[in-house]
């Protein structure tokens, strides 16, 4: 996720990174519905996950799904854990209607 334009604002206290053992990994599943493209909207409202974000992206280009996931992780575990588990209700409703 690092570029020299974010290491810039980075330098100047203007973004942040975690250290490595302040990061909460975590592994989310591959649907369509857990896509950075359909998350990126919804969050870029909250101050405290921008500050870890570039302010400005290539056009046309989100934030690497893994980094964001990551990030949005240790700021926030319990969304993520909502997110994921309503992604995961969806899709079980879904097969048992299809069944």
């Amino acid at each position: 996720m690092c570029n020299k334009d974010f290491l810039k604002e980075v330098l100047a206290g203007e973004k942040k990174l975690f250290e490595l053992k302040e990061v909460q990994f975590v592994n989310i599943p591959l649907y369509d519905e857990l896509s950075v493209v359909n998350l990126w909207p919804m969050v870029q409202e909250a101050g405290d996950l921008m500050m870890y974000f570039p302010r400005k992206l290539p056009k046309g280009r989100l934030p690497d799904r893994e980094y964001f996931f990551n990030v949005l992780n240790t700021l926030n575990h319990e969304y993520v854990d909502r997110v994921v588990q309503h992604a995961n209700e969806m899709r079980n409703t879904a097969a048992d209607q299809g069944q």
